[in-house]
């Protein structure tokens, strides 16, 4: 397993007051019970760089047919926009290890919802993109908290996953997070991008490694990663493979805590929970909201395939939607909940009806 990131460091962390002190304190006692319960159990020394992963491992071979792509470093004004089309476009899903830095300066919520909106989940990337075994655990603290924080204020609630930078953990790294209530991601396929491999080499090592429930490592900052990914994704569809979110990146509550976010004349946020063919159609459910109609009553507009627009469902008191509709196999599907307010629909994202194996 390769390691790679960003090799650029920012000088200036977050402010914190007195509120976010008292939690760091509260974070690095913690640690320190979670260090000493380690110590006692015998599990002593540093973990280091490329530590085995428990996410990993549990869904490696789990899923059958799906692989995981996940991005760190971003948002990227640039970059991050066009692959969010470019998943679109092929019907995939993608988890995204967001660095606070760069979300402080380039992001607010709408752009965050957004990303939310089209079905992709979220991770921790920490605020500095250090290597955390080289710092005091206050200082590890400050950095993931903060991070956590960053991404709360605009997606409504804490992630849940988090991604340690270059891949450098150790005992004291993974008690703080584990305080902070975050589980590390880990990779099984990494193609390097940032040694500038030939675009065909890259997207056949990805494809020699591409078993059920892979994760691959590739970063919204280069122009490379997005030559990759629209290489590896129709071969990969037509191969029968999925590109789904990361299941340990969904935070509990995450709708209530998304719908909380919503004020009047903001767009509106939801998402496509799930697709699948009963008797022969797709089935298409998942949950639309707009602090405008706060009673439901919320149009969700559908192309599929080639054809135009229209009005396929409208959300009940609850703001779920659940409907059937023609749609031949591999047909991209997308929807939009359309803005009651100012006229700002909000892209649920292209979905793809694939037939389940034996049906």
């Amino acid at each position: 397993m390769l390691v790679t990131g960003s090799s650029v460091r920012p000088d200036v962390p977050p402010g914190h007051g007195e509120r976010g002190r008292r939690r760091v304190i509260q974070v690095l006692f913690a640690t320190a019970l979670g260090l000493l319960a380690a110590l006692v159990a015998g599990s002593t020394g540093n973990a280091g760089v490329n530590t085995p992963d428990q996410v990993v491992t549990e869904i490696f071979g789990r899923d059958p047919g799906v692989v995981y792509l996940t991005f760190d470093d971003g948002p990227d004004q640039l970059f991050t926009p066009i692959l969010l089309d470019l998943l679109d476009h092929h019907g995939a899903r993608a988890t995204f290890f967001l660095l606070g830095r760069n979300l402080a300066d380039r992001w607010g919520s709408d752009e965050v919802q957004d990303l939310l909106n089209r079905g992709h989940a979220i991770g921790n990337h920490s605020i500095h993109h250090r290597k955390l075994t080289e710092h005091h655990p206050w200082s590890v603290a400050v950095d993931l908290d903060g991070a956590s924080a960053l991404l709360a204020d605009r997606a409504g609630y804490r992630p849940t996953c988090w991604r340690a930078p270059y891949g450098d953990r150790n005992q004291m790294v993974d008690a703080v997070a584990a305080s902070l209530d975050l589980v590390h991601v880990g990779w099984t396929a990494d193609p390097q991008e940032w040694r500038h491999p030939w675009v065909p080499v890259a997207v056949d090592y990805l494809i020699r490694e591409r078993h059920d429930g892979s994760v691959v490592l590739l970063h919204d900052r280069k122009w490379l990663s997005l030559h990759i990914v629209e290489d590896l994704l129709p071969i990969s569809h037509e191969d029968g493979w999925r590109f789904e979110a990361l299941p340990t990146c969904r935070a509990p509550g995450e709708r209530a805590a998304r719908m909380a976010t919503r004020a009047i004349d903001d767009p509106p946020v939801g998402r496509v929970e799930q697709v699948t063919y009963v008797d022969g159609r797709p089935e298409i459910a998942g949950w639309a909201y707009d602090a405008d109609v706060p009673d439901g009553g919320l149009s969700i507009r559908v192309s599929v395939g080639e054809g135009g627009p229209t009005i396929a469902a409208e959300t009940g008191a609850d703001h779920r939607f659940d409907f059937r509709l023609e749609a031949a196999p591999g047909d991209p599907i997308c929807l939009w909940a359309i803005d009651s307010g100012r006229r700002q629909d909000a892209n649920l994202g292209c979905h793809r009806a694939e037939i389940p194996p034996g049906a």
